[in-house]
C-alpha cells in the first residue's frame, strides 16, 4: 500500500486578545462542545474557519487559559491546507470581520512550520487586577477586595514565589506533572484605585496564578501569614494544597498577559487594563 502524502500547508502566527468572560478556556472540549453550549476561544476560532471554507489542520494556544481567564497576548499556531488558504493579510480581513466581540485579532503572519507557539516559549507573564474600592465598569476584569490591604504584607508573600519552586501546595497538577515552576519575576504596582500583581515564569500549572493571587490577598488582609506561604513553598502538603485551593482569587482580575520567544524584549512595567482613580 502507497503511503499518504501529507497535504501542504500554510503556517501562521497569530496574536490574540481575548475577554474570557464568556468562555470556558481556550481549549476546546471535544466534539461534542458546541451540542453542550461550550463556548471556547479555540472551538470559536475552529467553527469560524470551518463557516468559511477553510480546511483547519491545527490550532495551538501557548498557554491554556482557564475558564473566565481573559488575554491580552495569546500566541498561537495555526496551520491550515495550503489549496485555498489566504494571505495573512486577508486572513487578518476574513477573521476581523466575523470574529466574535469578545475576542480580537492582535496581528497573524506568516511563521515556518516548525514554529511551535506552546513549546518554543521562553516565558509567559500573568496580569492580576485587584480593585482597592467599588467600581461599577470594571467588574468583569477585577477583584474588589473589600478588606483593608496592607501591601508591605501583600509585597512579602507575592515576593516569596520568586526563584525555582516546587508550587504542588499552590497549583492543581496531573500525576505525571512533579509540581517544579521556575518563577523568573515577580512585581506589585499601584494604579489608582488598582493593585496590580505581575508574574512571570517559564510555565503554569493549572489555577497556580490565581491560587498565587489568593495567597498574597490572604496575607494582606491579616487572614494568612506571608511565612506561611514560605512554609508551603518548602514543604509542600495536602491540606496546603487544600488552603490554597479555596483561597484562590477569582478568574476575573486575571489576564495572559504576554508570551515571550527567543530574542524577544524585557517587559516594561505593569499596567492597568483600564483606569480605576
Amino acid at each position: 500500500m502507497t503511503a499518504k502524502t501529507p497535504s501542504p500547508i500554510a503556517a501562521y502566527r497569530l496574536l490574540l486578545e481575548y475577554d474570557g468572560s464568556r468562555f470556558q478556556g481556550w481549549q476546546k472540549q471535544g466534539p461534542k462542545q458546541s451540542q453542550d453550549g461550550v463556548r471556547t476561544v479555540a472551538g470559536s476560532l475552529e467553527n469560524l474557519l470551518h463557516k468559511e471554507g477553510l480546511r483547519l489542520v491545527y490550532l495551538m494556544g501557548a498557554g491554556r487559559t482557564d475558564a473566565g481567564v481573559h488575554a491580552l497576548g495569546q500566541v498561537a499556531h495555526l496551520h491550515l491546507e495550503a489549496g485555498n488558504a489566504p494571505r495573512p493579510g486577508e486572513l487578518r480581513r476574513l477573521l476581523d470581520a466575523a470574529l466574535p466581540q469578545d475576542i480580537a485579532l492582535r496581528d497573524v503572519r506568516s511563521c515556518p512550520p516548525r514554529f511551535h507557539a506552546r513549546y518554543d516559549a521562553v516565558e509567559r507573564s500573568y496580569l492580576y487586577q485587584i480593585s482597592r474600592r467599588r467600581s461599577a465598569f470594571g467588574k468583569p476584569w477585577i477583584w474588589w477586595v473589600r478588606q483593608r490591604l496592607d501591601l508591605d504584607r501583600l509585597q512579602r508573600a507575592w515576593m516569596a514565589f520568586e526563584g525555582d519552586q516546587d508550587i504542588a501546595s499552590f497549583a492543581e497538577l496531573d500525576s505525571e506533572e512533579d509540581g517544579r515552576s521556575r518563577i523568573v519575576r515577580c512585581e506589585v504596582a499601584e494604579a489608582g484605585a488598582l493593585v496590580l500583581l505581575r508574574v512571570r515564569a517559564t510555565h503554569f500549572f493549572r489555577r497556580q496564578a490565581r491560587r498565587m493571587v489568593g495567597a498574597a490577598v490572604s496575607c494582606a488582609v491579616g487572614e494568612e501569614d506571608p511565612r506561611r506561604v514560605i512554609e508551603d513553598l518548602h514543604n509542600p502538603t495536602e491540606s496546603a494544597n487544600r488552603l490554597w485551593a479555596a483561597k484562590a482569587a477569582p478568574a476575573s482580575g486575571l489576564f495572559l498577559e504576554r508570551v515571550r520567544y527567543a530574542g524577544d524584549p524585557e517587559p516594561g512595567p505593569p499596567q492597568a487594563i483600564l483606569a480605576i482613580p
